[in-house]
């Protein structure tokens, strides 16, 4: 029954696992999250994660459906009609995957809370849509204090508003367009070495045959080797000096060979290949300071709750804290390896691109790569035992696989660092338009919070017009941004903030499905730690197509 179960998640799942592996479709499955209120955001938002396959939900919200939500929110019917909200679209939502779990509550989070103030600890994320300014900075606190993933998300007619707090984020697998070159024509193990030595040890008494299949990364092990006998031993890095190698690879075409495109893929892999995989300075950064982090980690988070979890603390929040445990466990292994075995070098990556060679040589030299990179994933593993063993974290705690990723992918891991909710007044001047809706968003919230109601909410919205300016006015202050009488330099336009309260705090379905798509795609990136996620607010405006992202 389970090989059953696990073939018809693969079939389902199949295109995906292209994406992110199995291993991220596991880290999926280990999620739960907390959706509040089940608008139309909110459950665009949610169905693109139930889709895919998150372990489980659980929908908050204490409002009942109304015709309203008949008219944005494709999760409900006329038969949901004055029914709990929650329960409908929980309902709904179910019936996209039969393998996610899902639950609500038809309450509002300030009711749960009072009741259960540890409630949101045993989730992994929590999803916050469409929520009241006072409730929204509640829940905002109580994340921050348990180090617990955020996201908001807001429409408010034609504006989307997300914003990420995912507090310290990391990234082993950033999925970069361009892969890392990892050949080390400059550094060539003592195995690779070898095999040159023993197979071209002069390129010249090869028939044109051999030389025609010789690999490139053969020929520019040679060209340098030659380059540095004439520079005394030094290495090619600078830009002249790859030209001098260039030359040099140039200087070997021979007029008897004509299809030679081994040395076409040598001259084009030049300026890539002749690089030394040193730590770049974030990621030597992020390693130096690997140790004393994972120190910190062990003395904070009382390592016995691993082997005994409360109730609260069970399923996905008990992974997370284990996965980042575990993450600077291996950055801590990895720096001792890069002072030690790797004499300043990363471990190697292990696998080669294609290239013009007989096939026995091409797997030859895939060989001696996976060879070496699994012998520098054995010295990593084995710092990583003894820094386990002396700060008393399980001996289970990384295994093998996830350590090979992460050394393949150590010269790209990446840790973001997100500002609290609370630090919005940090403002981070982007794209002028994307700053003025996010000021006018605060400003609207702040209308709401006075008044109970958004901006041109009722029929006659002129007096509103003057009321929102004077709360423009005053987020403007608060940010530290011009005043909204200084004419040109104005965060905010008197025609937006007419527009503004003609929108009337609507939430319309175009607009909360395209914000759905995007605060779904972010979920993901912070659920498998893997593609770089936004840091920290994305602005969507609905009125001419255009995005922002600002950082505050």
């Amino acid at each position: 029954m389970k090989a059953e179960a696990s073939d018809a998640k693969k079939r389902r799942y199949d295109r995906q696992l292209r994406l992110w592996g199995e291993h991220g479709q596991r880290a999926m499955e280990e999620c739960s999250i907390c959706l509040l209120n089940g608008s139309a955001t909110g459950t665009e938002t949610l169905k693109n994660l139930v889709l895919p396959g998150i372990g489980a939900f659980t929908v908050v919200d204490g409002a009942t459906v109304s015709e309203r939500d008949l008219g944005n929110n494709f999760f409900l019917d006329e038969s949901c009609l004055g029914k709990p909200r929650a329960q409908c679209v929980t309902e709904m939502l179910k019936e996209l995957n039969e393998f996610v779990m899902g639950s609500y509550i038809a309450e509002d989070i300030s009711e749960v809370l009072a009741a259960r103030p540890e409630f949101l600890h045993a989730f992994t994320l929590v999803i916050a849509t469409q929520m009241e300014p006072a409730e929204l900075k509640s829940v905002a606190a109580i994340c921050a204090a348990r180090k617990l993933p955020m996201l908001v998300v807001h429409t408010y007619g034609f504006l989307g508003y997300l914003r990420l707090d995912l507090g310290e984020h990391q990234v082993v697998e950033t999925h970069p367009d361009h892969p890392f070159p990892d050949i080390r024509i400059l550094h060539p193990p003592a195995t690779l070495r070898t095999y040159v030595d023993t197979h071209y040890s002069s390129l010249d008494a090869l028939d044109s045959k051999a030389f025609a299949h010789t690999p490139w990364a053969v020929l520019l092990i040679k060209a340098v080797d030659a380059w540095k006998a004439a520079n005394g031993g030094a290495l090619p890095t600078a830009y002249q000096a790859k030209k001098e190698v260039k030359a040099l690879v140039e200087g070997l075409r021979r007029p008897s060979v004509q299809n030679d495109a081994n040395l076409s893929e040598a001259l084009a892999a030049i300026n890539t290949a002749l690089n030394v995989p040193v730590p770049s300075g974030s990621v030597a950064k992020l390693l130096s300071s690997a140790r004393a982090k994972l120190s910190a980690l062990v003395a904070d988070q009382r390592l016995s709750s691993l082997a005994n979890p409360s109730a609260e603390d069970a399923g996905g929040a008990l992974n997370a804290r284990k996965s980042v445990l575990a993450f600077w466990l291996m950055a801590a292994a990895v720096e001792r390896f890069v002072g030690a075995e790797g004499g300043g070098l990363l471990p190697m990556i292990g696998t080669i691109p294609d290239m013009t060679a007989e096939t026995e040589t091409y797997v030859a030299l895939q060989q001696i790569y996976a060879a070496q990179s699994a012998s520098d994933v054995a010295a990593v593993q084995s710092h990583a035992r003894e820094i386990a063993a002396v700060e008393g974290v399980p001996a289970d705690l990384v295994d093998l696989e996830e350590l090979k990723r992460f050394c393949k992918n150590a010269h790209a891991v990446t840790l973001v660092s997100y500002g609290s909710l609370a630090a919005d007044n940090d403002f981070y001047k982007a794209t002028a338009d994307g700053a003025a809706l996010y000021v006018l968003l605060r400003a609207a919230m702040r209308f709401r919070a006075e008044r109970s109601r958004w901006p041109g909410a009722i029929a006659d919205a002129a007096e509103d017009v003057t009321q929102l300016r004077m709360c423009v006015a005053e987020a403007a202050r608060e940010m530290g941004l011009p005043p909204l009488a200084s004419g040109a330099t104005s965060p905010v336009s008197e025609e937006l903030v007419a527009e503004f309260c003609r929108w009337g705090g609507a939430e319309i379905h175009a607009v909360a499905a395209v914000m759905g798509g995007v605060a779904s795609q972010e979920v993901i990136k912070a659920a498998t730690h893997q593609y770089l996620p936004l840091n920290n607010t994305f602005i969507f405006n609905g009125r001419n197509g255009t995005t922002a992202t600002l950082e505050l």
